[in-house]
């Protein structure tokens, strides 16, 4: 188990409480946590206590929760108990350290025992927006010796930079993103292009451009629309928009790994005709996410997402590959959940750092910078 000193743990924690959750006195805390994120959850303790709230920690032990998988009790961990339920209807304020830990052991489970283990999550969603909790989700907690071999990663560089980018203030970020948000959010012509081969175009058609930095303040969770619009990832940090599902032209080249749906995958190429993916390959993991894409329904080749990345601390942090400052990401698939209109039980995408990005002829991204 890594051990940050006790001012390390205790100054991320002030930070998050404090610039990322407004924490107020008198307001309960519960923090989630598993074995290896216990010694940053102590400074999180420390640190409500400190600014006059009253933390409660719910501790989950990574062996016996793999005692229970492995004893049939797959649906019983998937279902909360009243007890749990009651505490979530008390709690102000929700910090969650990512887990289980061992997630090369979870991605290995069949599809149907995954979802037994998770039943508890909409409900979950639907109790705590109904209770006003606002909470984290601390991406620290990710950072595990399996996970960052899985990566291909240092561990020790992975954890250094997500403790930095935790302690980022979002105000930083927020100046970026009402740079590009008007342009976004108004009708145009876009065109992404990189030397690595890429060069894409879409069309934008006046939709609402949303920002994500990882803040769950009451004023931001205020501001956020939606079922779970009240927690937020930390780190976080970019602004994305659904362009028209009809109109990307061209290619492509990931140049960052991309993650989700239990894949990895590197050197991704899509190639675009008529507002449809017409082609796919990619330089590893191929097999994992064609599979998950022959399984997605209509609208799995439509094009659904166009990111800007806004965090100057994020360079290469697995699964935050699109918060890397200027770095443009391409969705495919739904995109309902951000003003889109393509309803389909696929997602992925496919990041490029340092491309340009252009929209009606105005260079917005360049090399990296917002400009």
């Amino acid at each position: 188990m890594y051990q940050p000193s006790l001012r390390e743990a205790d100054q991320l924690a002030r930070q998050v409480l404090t610039t990322r959750l407004g924490l107020k006195a008198g307001e309960n805390v519960t923090i989630e946590v598993y074995p290896s994120s216990l010694p940053w959850a102590a400074g999180f303790v420390r640190e409500a206590r400190r600014l006059g709230a009253k933390p409660l920690v719910h501790y989950e032990d990574e062996n016996s929760y793999w005692a229970g998988v492995e004893g049939g009790q797959a649906k019983l961990i998937g279902t909360p108990g009243s007890h749990e339920w009651a505490t979530l209807a008390e709690t102000d304020v929700y910090v969650y350290f990512w887990g289980p830990e061992d997630q090369t052991r979870m991605r290995g489970l069949p599809e149907k025992l995954q979802d037994q283990l998770i039943e508890f999550n909409e409900e979950w969603y639907e109790r705590a927006r109904k209770a006003g909790v606002r909470g984290v989700r601390m991406a620290i907690a990710r950072a595990t010796p399996g996970n960052a071999r899985y990566s291909g990663v240092s561990l020790d560089d992975w954890r250094k930079e997500l403790v930095k980018s935790s302690m980022l203030d979002p105000k930083v970020m927020a100046r970026d993103a009402e740079k590009l948000r008007k342009a976004m959010e108004d009708a145009g012509e876009v065109r992404v292009w990189h030397p690595n081969g890429t060069d894409l175009t879409l069309k934008l058609v006046r939709r609402k451009a949303t920002v994500v930095l990882g803040s769950a303040t009451p004023a931001a969770v205020r501001a956020r629309k939606g079922r779970f619009g009240f927690m937020a990832s930390v780190p976080d940090g970019s602004i994305f928009v659904a362009p028209d599902e009809e109109t990307a032209e061209g290619t492509v080249v990931s140049n960052r790994p991309g993650y989700g749906f239990g894949y990895l995958v590197r050197g991704g190429r899509w190639k675009f005709h008529r507002g449809h993916l017409v082609s796919q390959r990619y330089s590893s993991g191929g097999a994992d996410i064609r599979r998950a894409y022959s399984e997605g329904k209509r609208g799995r080749d439509l094009p659904a997402m166009l990111e800007v990345g806004l965090d100057p601390t994020t360079h290469m942090a697995p699964m935050l590959q699109e918060n890397e400052k200027g770095a443009i990401s391409i969705g495919i698939g739904s995109n309902r959940a951000f003003g889109g209109t393509t309803d389909a039980n696929f997602n992925a995408i496919l990041t490029v750092a340092g491309a340009e990005l252009t929209i009606d002829g105005r260079v917005l991204v360049r090399g990296g910078r917002i400009l």
